[in-house]
């Protein structure tokens, strides 16, 4: 129940009464406990003032009584139901108390000796800094709010260089990777220590360093607009003049701060004047919960997917490629696979154009900051590892400063440049993907992609031309999520087997080359100029908005007819998992969004570029599992005996085309394969 604003008049009302009856027998008749984190003070004395307020709001509502302790809030709640009757509620504190004083103390002056040492939990500049975790958990600016925890961290593996506690109200944020909160932060030199109500950048951080930087300066903006007047009094700082090193964490966490105070080493206050100041920083979560919680994003306009379709397939069209239309229309697939995962895969002949595509998208995209947007790889078959992306330490370069020079190949330069560009879309094509074992060089990539962990080395080019970890503490990022990957297979006897793990993680296109296509008018695809940057940017937030798909009308049906297909093979132990299942519904909703219409459509491409792929081995393995598909794609509500398929008179013919193929080489060659 909210408490309101009390008049003075019962206010007096109510410390009369407590004055008469004494405190004890006034908070026994009323059924309230004995404060002890704050006080009501009136001419030098301290009362209860929960137990006030309730007996207050009684005798200003005679109708409804006092209110019961659990009834109704303290904490901020009290304070604006005093305050405008020219009463404040102020913290308990003990003058002369210097428990957190010297623990903070002792804590600046250990850490840079402990920092030469190994990191441990067990070491005891971390046990100070538990102390100090456990008496602030324990003070009366914290036990009066059981929403707060106390979390703090010396670093993981490795000494932090910018330690920290944070004051996590569950209301708002349960991490320190997002949201507002009040946190302590150390100065890396151990100078100092501020008091701030700062912003989590982990999350952010995934959108590129733009982009966090952007929107932490956003929520500054909007959250000291909401500032309350304690913050004022008590003298913090609402601005950007917080100073605390020049690692990238440190340099993070400044760009993060809202409100600041500074305490120096060798001067940091007395118990009482740092609770206040906690209190403080505290009372604006309390009096801000709403503005402070993350903001709810609406779903993205998915309409824009059809503009942005519109905007490249006019260009594809005059740069001369030939692409066919309708419900085979390449294009269309290809855009609805890279917004359900931007991971694609295209099995062909070699010669049979499967690159060009690619390569309009890749002009399409433009340039940037960084250069271009588009960065083309051939893969060579020596490639054994992830340094082939990733690079690796040269131990035959320079080191500077504890930090070893990296050999950088050209793709880890371009994911670097995208992380630094991150509203824009980059374009990596890895051209014969399979020459070289793709488990072995592409296997982080794909886990990285997966899991969106940290996988990517965190570099900067320095002055002298080498590049080197931006910090010791902050070594990987998260690999950009405005990157498309597209990979060209080549089918012959020369390239490698795809793996499950592979082709279950990307949407795998056959590119073939039709008869009708070989044309006589035939000409070279030229190249085509940048899209529009709305586009551009609308097919990133596409990709980073992950549950768009939620609002696509034929997704009930098609989840109905994927779960009987899953049904189905089951019999024969092809069954897919909740990854393909998100995917497929994921893919679906793009396909309904660019026209292709339809429950059959829609399952059309999603077997034929989520389920078949996986299909191989040897006729007695893989004819039954064909056939429960050739049955689904004739009729998928009909019999699921298989007697023959027909492309011309099927439900699915694009599947049923290519399951008639593989059909008919398991029975000729006893072995069949997707990519055959």
């Amino acid at each position: 129940m909210a408490l309101g604003v009390l008049s003075r008049d019962a206010i007096e009302r109510a410390i009369a009464e407590y004055d008469e009856l004494g405190r004890d027998a006034f908070l026994s008749k009323h059924g309230f406990g004995r404060a002890t984190a704050y006080a009501l003070v009136v001419d030098g004395r301290e009362y209860d003032p929960k137990a006030i307020a309730g007996v207050a709001y009684g005798l200003d509502h005679p109708d409804e009584g006092t209110l019961k302790n659990t009834e109704f809030n303290g904490g901020v709640q009290l304070r604006s139901a005093y305050q405008p009757a020219g009463f404040d509620v102020v913290l308990r504190t003990t003058e002369g108390e210097s428990v957190l004083q010297n623990l903070l103390e002792s804590f600046m002056a250990e850490y840079g000796d402990a920092k030469l040492e190994k990191f441990g939990g067990s070491h005891p500049v971390v046990a100070t800094l538990r102390s100090l975790e456990q008496h602030i958990a324990q003070s009366g600016p914290l036990s009066a709010r059981p929403n707060v925890k106390v979390k703090y961290s010396a670093g993981q593996g490795n000494w932090a260089a910018a330690p920290w506690i944070a004051l996590l109200d569950g209301r708002i944020t349960s991490s320190t990777q997002s949201g507002v909160y009040p946190v302590l932060l150390f100065r890396e030199d151990m100078s100092g220590i501020y008091v701030t109500v700062a912003q989590g950048t982990q999350e952010l951080k995934k959108s590129g360093k733009d982009h966090m930087l952007k929107e932490l300066a956003a929520t500054a903006t909007r959250v000291r607009a909401l500032a309350t007047n304690e913050l004022t009094d008590r003298s913090f700082a609402f601005d950007d003049s917080i100073y605390l090193g020049e690692g990238t964490l440190a340099r993070d966490y400044a760009a993060s701060t809202i409100v600041h105070k500074f305490y120096e080493r060798g001067s940091v206050p007395e118990d009482a004047e740092i609770l206040r100041d906690l209190d403080a920083v505290l009372e604006l979560s309390d009096s801000n919960i709403k503005d402070l919680r993350p903001p709810t994003v609406d779903p993205i306009d998915v309409s824009s997917l059809q503009d942005i379709f519109t905007a490249f397939r006019l260009a594809v069209d005059s740069s001369g490629l030939r692409v066919p239309t309708g419900h085979g229309d390449p294009v269309v697939a290809l855009l609805a696979a890279l917004v359900t995962k931007p991971f694609v895969i295209l099995a062909g002949m070699s010669g049979s154009g499967k690159t060009q595509l690619a390569l309009r998208l890749g002009e399409w995209f433009g340039s940037g900051p960084g250069g271009r947007r588009f960065l083309p790889v051939a893969v060579r078959p020596d490639w054994t590892g992830p340094e082939a992306l990733f690079g690796y330490e040269d131990a035959l370069r320079p080191p500077l400063d504890g930090r070893a020079a990296w050999f950088v190949p050209d793709t880890l330069r371009f994911l670097l440049g995208a992380a630094e560009d991150p509203d824009m879309p980059h374009l990596l094509l890895l051209d014969e993907m399979n020459l070289a074992h793709v488990e072995r060089y592409f296997s982080d990539f794909l886990s990285g992609l997966e899991s969106r962990d940290a996988i990517l080395p965190n570099l900067t080019l320095g002055p002298d031309g080498e590049w080197r970890l931006r910090d010791l503490d902050d070594r990987l990022i998260a690999l950009p999520r405005n990157v498309f990957v597209i990979g060209t297979v080549n089918v012959d006897e020369t390239t490698y087997q795809f793996s499950p793990k592979v082709l279950d993680r990307a949407t795998t296109f056959e590119i073939r080359t039709e008869t009708e296509d070989l044309a006589d008018d035939v000409v070279r695809p030229s190249a085509i100029l940048p899209g529009e940057v709305p586009h551009l940017r609308g097919l990133v937030e596409l990709v980073l908005d992950d549950t768009w798909q939620r609002h696509n009308k034929s997704g009930p049906p098609i989840a109905t007819a994927l779960r009987d297909l899953h049904g189905r093979l089951t019999d024969t132990d092809d069954e897919f998992g909740h990854r393909v299942f998100y995917e497929s519904l994921r893919y679906a909703a793009a396909l309904e969004q660019l026209g292709l219409n339809g429950r059959d459509r829609a399952l059309d491409h999603i077997v034929l570029r989520k389920i078949l792929p996986k299909i191989h081995g040897s006729r007695r393995r893989a004819e039954p599992v064909l056939k429960v598909l050739a049955a689904f794609a004739v009729a998928p509500d009909g019999s699921r005996e298989f007697s023959s398929v027909d492309p011309a008179t099927a439900a699915l013919p694009l599947s049923a085309a290519k399951l008639r193929r593989m059909l008919r080489s398991a029975e000729i060659n006893q072995f069949v394969s997707f990519t055959d």
